[in-house]
């Protein structure tokens, strides 16, 4: 399998994080042209590594395997980067911080008892929306440190700030819905898309 070039890996890594998506929605997701998605997506179905399913993008079963390969050729030296695996370290904190405030959202506190959140007390739900703003502010270093080796993590400061926005507006289901671009969404794929690059195993 070739290593894949870097418009390539960038598509192919938005559709093994999605695992399904439209060629509009990966256009959105990478800023590629629709024309070069399609184009693009052609190529990797020849090389076997994505399915299309009613108009949808899927990832193969060898995917991974040459995402892991590219990742480990476009990523050297950013795997060697002190600064970064620095602040790749504090993420851990962070997302720990972030998984919390998602359960805090999620669920409230009644006489001892865990029940899901009815969305009732704004004064609670505001509280918990200002956690998580101020949690996604802190992965500004790493994405600027990122950024450096890949401008393509812009786009998550990009899609962060377009949830957030929406949420201040009244569009509370871009907390944590998981068929929206919501903030528990984008975050995940964040997550998932920086152990690829770093190369490193998920923490239980």
């Amino acid at each position: 399998m070739p290593v894949l070039g870097k418009a390539e890996y960038r598509l192919l890594n938005v559709v093994a994080l999605k695992k399904m998506a439209s060629a509009g929605a990966l256009a959105d997701a990478t800023g590629l042209p629709p024309g070069q998605v399609e184009d693009r997506l052609r190529y990797l179905a020849g090389l076997g590594l994505v399915e299309t399913v009613a108009g949808s993008a899927l990832p193969s079963d060898g995917a991974e395997a040459a995402l892991i390969q590219s990742a480990a050729e476009h990523y050297a030296a950013l795997r060697e980067d002190p600064a970064v695996l620095a602040l790749a370290d504090g993420f851990e904190d962070i997302n720990a911080r972030l998984l919390a405030a998602m359960s805090a959202w999620q669920q409230v506190d009644i006489g001892g008892q865990k029940v899901a959140n009815d969305h009732t007390d704004s004064a609670y739900d505001d509280k918990i929306i200002t956690r998580i703003d101020r949690l996604v502010q802190r992965l500004d270093p790493l994405l600027d440190a990122l950024g450096r080796y890949d401008g393509r993590f812009a786009g998550y400061r990009e899609r962060l700030a377009a949830a957030l926005d929406a949420i201040d507006e009244g569009r509370h289901e871009l907390v944590s819905s998981p068929t929206a671009d919501s903030v528990h969404t984008i975050w995940f794929e964040f997550h998932e898309d920086l152990l690829r690059t770093l190369g490193r195993e998920r923490k239980d």
